[in-house]
């Protein structure tokens, strides 16, 4: 048994976590919800153990493990140090390799678990080539080679299509099952709970307030609004800075793509022909893996082959000797490659003041208008009291948040919103959702957006890209909605 009695871990001077009771036996599996900035992975990293215990009761000298995105941030952190140094092979300019991660025996002893979480055909790949929920499976595997006497998820389900989200729950479920170890599953939706879990928690304050049966807890107020929120807030967003508010396009076709052809170990695309137009706002649908991320990459300009290809953007064909600040004003974007790639400790104020500048943190004064409307997106999202909080102190809900307003603050005239909803709560999902509205019913801005979750996509949607399976590839279908709607398949 594993038990924590007013469990308290400072944090800081003035913050501390605390665990009031919680036991674990062998096949505990508990579920805990939270707000963002409730303290969702600070509790994750007490129980885990990477936080020094200052008074209470708490396990000592037992094996935990941590499966987070901090902790897959940290393992591509690694391999890119790895591909940066000095002295290279050929072999090893491809980065760590998945099976690396591995010792010979660990690979013995979890071949079946491999095979089970459906693995094997990725040992040979680098970790930077593997989609999140790939990622999300190799942890776990590592995880298990240190037989924890805990695991803790913390919200492993972030930025997973409908069968990977499956796929994952049934891996979680298979090690509940045949692992004997106690799991600590944090979430933040309701379609991520298992079935069969012993107890269900609520996190505020850094405090684990609330645990219990399933039923008694979803009954409270306090989880229905963690759970549900169907309502929008009426929300208006602050002006436009005044070096874009004159910002205008040449051309109405914002994005013109033509016959793109795009292969990596199968084809991406083959003749894909791909246009947005200003006042169009497309949802684009298909699962991890498919092609999402890279026809976003060739709009930014993110991948190499933009150059190998006929992409016009805002008027300007890639690779006529463009500037790329002169592109990166037209556009906006959220993704989880940028929030990987936001490693600087800057202030939240620097960060959002960061978009105006299209950099990873802030290396000018701002201009006139720039810092009032920048507090203002800070009021909105409820950072207001954060300004001079370091990025990397913020929940990953909270950095979510301020990388979506990074995003909105000029105005663009396109936003490139891959899996903005990533990491947020009920509440800030209702927000953001309605910065989106606001954005499509009032606004210039032609909007991109992909989500795995249906009820994500916002109203106003025009348009709908589709990646659609076929055999061993994805045939892509492209329509225009009868009425701007909200529903997909995801």
């Amino acid at each position: 048994m594993i038990t924590f009695h007013n469990a308290q871990y400072p944090l800081s001077k003035y913050l501390t976590v605390t665990i009031p009771d919680l036991q674990l036996h062998d096949f505990s599996l508990v579920v805990l919800l939270g707000q963002n900035g409730s303290g969702k992975s600070a509790v994750a990293r007490a129980l885990s153990g990477e936080l020094e215990l200052s008074a209470g009761e708490a396990p000592q000298n037992i094996r935990t493990e941590l499966v987070s995105f901090e902790k897959q941030q940290a393992l591509f952190e690694a391999d890119y140090e790895f591909r940066n140094s000095d002295i290279l092979t050929a072999e090893e300019e491809q980065g760590i390799l998945v099976k690396q991660l591995f010792s010979e025996a660990d690979l013995k002893t979890l071949n079946e678990a491999i095979v089970a979480f459906g693995i094997a055909h990725l040992l040979e790949r680098p970790i930077r080539t593997l989609s999140g929920g790939e990622g999300r499976k190799v942890l776990l595997v590592k995880a298990l080679s240190s037989m924890p006497d805990l695991l803790v998820l913390d919200t492993p389900f972030d930025a997973l299509d409908v069968e990977s989200r499956k796929s994952l729950l049934e891996v979680i479920e298979y090690i509940h099952r045949n692992y004997k170890v106690p799991i600590v599953l944090i979430v933040n939706r309701p379609d991520e709970i298992p079935e069969d879990i012993e107890a269900l928690g609520l996190i505020s304050h850094l405090t684990i307030t609330q645990l219990g049966p399933r039923k008694e807890i979803e009954a409270t107020p306090e989880a229905q609004a963690l759970l549900f929120c169907t309502a929008l807030p009426n929300v208006e967003l602050p002006p436009t800075p005044q070096q874009f508010a004159l910002l205008a396009l040449k051309d109405k076709t914002i994005v013109d793509l033509k016959d793109i052809n795009i292969t990596y170990d199968r084809p991406i695309f083959t003749h894909l022909n791909f246009k947005v137009e200003q006042g169009e706002h497309w949802q684009i649908v298909g699962p991890n893996g498919a092609g999402k991320s890279t026809l976003l990459s060739l709009i930014t300009g993110d991948n190499p082959l933009v150059y190998a290809n006929d992409v016009t953007v805002f008027g300007m064909k890639r690779g006529s000797g463009e500037s790329i600040w002169e592109v990166k004003r037209y556009y906006g974007v959220v993704s989880g490659q940028l929030h990987l790639d936001y490693r600087v400790s800057a202030p939240v104020i620097n960060v959002i003041l960061s978009g105006l500048y299209d950099s990873i943190g802030l290396y000018q004064q701002p201009k006139g208008d720039e810092l009032r409307i920048a507090r203002q997106w800070l009021h909105l999202i409820g950072l207001d009291q954060k300004e001079q909080t370091s990025f990397k102190a913020l929940s990953f809900g909270q950095q979510r948040l301020l990388l979506i307003a990074r995003a909105m603050i000029k105005n663009p005239p396109l936003l490139i919103l891959d899996e903005p909803l990533q990491g947020l709560d009920a509440t800030a999902r209702a927000l953001v959702k309605a910065f989106l509205s606001y954005i499509m019913k009032n606004g210039h801005t032609s909007v991109l957006f992909v989500s795995h979750h249906a009820e994500d996509a916002p109203d106003g949607i025009t348009n709908r890209l589709t990646f659609v399976p076929k055999g061993t590839n994805f045939e892509i279908v492209q329509e225009r909605l009868a009425a701007p709607q909200a529903e997909a398949q995801a």
